[in-house]
């Protein structure tokens, strides 16, 4: 694969990072090679990236830095470390060497260190990404991974109901607790939505110190792009072969469940509606719950075990 195709598929796979640079807030993700790289940054109102290939890097070193000799793979390999401590997360504070400035079409991140003991200039000079690239870095992938963590939230509540239901066929069979403190109310999927926008929302939509993916959500984006890239080369090598638009982010789905360490357990299609109205209804009522478990639980009845006594 050519360098610049490696380039745009790593950066495409790289996580977006809350940095700080000056006294403004960011969100960073880059890639560089020998010599090369892209970099791409999120001010909260717009999206700003460069590229430098070998010759561009060759010049512009040349242009802020007329007395230092050395070659390209120099130049590259010491702005990836330069840049080092933003891409591992350090990014809660101002980098130090690092300042912002912006312009009316360019955003401009300069960089004053040293090199072997001479002194070093660099500027990263960024332009406003085009549409195209801001929705296949941004938009489309948190669309993914909106969708992959609606399908999480409605497996675990359906889940949570199964759960219910289960508890309550051990009390009705004479199960107790042995401790009050672990006992938990009947869960009401309404009431915990009600309660969430009412507490949470303004908290979830805060993003004014730039802290917008957590280490959960960059894996997650990280898994969303990587899959969708590998089923971008699979078309591009084989051609349409009738898979099913949705695979990959069904694969996705399925690795989100995996990352939060959770089974869920889903019912069969058959019974999945049935399942799903009757713990429903059996939330109103606790007639319809018993009539519920009587119905369902038509198995062999076990002896209770775990926090039951």
């Amino acid at each position: 694969m050519a360098e610049v195709e490696k380039l745009a598929d790593d950066l495409l796979t790289q996580p977006w990072l809350s940095v700080r640079i000056g006294d403004s807030p960011f969100l960073l993700k880059a890639t560089f090679s020998d010599t090369a790289y892209k970099l791409m940054l999120w001010d909260h109102n717009s999206v700003w990236w460069e590229e430098m290939n070998s010759d561009d890097l060759k010049q512009r070193a040349q242009e802020l830095n007329k007395r230092l000799k050395a070659p390209v793979s120099a130049f590259c390999r010491y702005l990836r470390e330069a840049v080092g401590p933003l891409l591992r997360g350090g990014g809660r504070d101002p980098l130090p060497g690092f300042v912002c400035e912006r312009a009316q079409n360019l955003l401009s991140i300069s960089l004053r260190s040293e090199l072997s003991g001479v002194p070093f200039y660099w500027t990263f000079r960024c332009t406003e990404a085009p549409m195209s690239m801001v929705s296949h870095h941004m938009i489309c992938p948190l669309l993914n991974i909106m969708q992959a963590l609606h399908r999480q939230t409605r497996d675990l509540m359906l889940l949570l109901e199964r759960k219910d239901a289960e508890i309550l066929d051990y009390k009705e069979n004479g199960a107790t607790l042995s401790r009050d403190r672990l006992e938990t109310e009947t869960f009401n999927e309404e009431e915990f939505k009600d309660r969430f926008f009412a507490e949470c929302l303004s908290e979830a939509i805060s993003t004014q110190d730039g802290r917008v993916f957590n280490s959960e959500l960059q894996t997650l984006y990280t898994m969303v792009t990587a899959a969708k890239g590998k089923r971008k080369r699979e078309q591009d090598s084989e051609g349409e072969d009738g898979k099913n638009p949705q695979s990959s982010l069904g694969e996705v789905q399925n690795i989100t469940s995996a990352e939060t360490k959770q089974e869920v357990v889903t019912p069969n299609p058959e019974g999945s509606s049935k399942v799903k109205k009757q713990a429903s209804n059996s939330l109103r009522t606790s007639a319809a719950r018993r009539n519920f478990v009587l119905s369902t639980t038509k198995q062999k009845k076990k002896k209770s075990k775990g926090i039951f006594s």
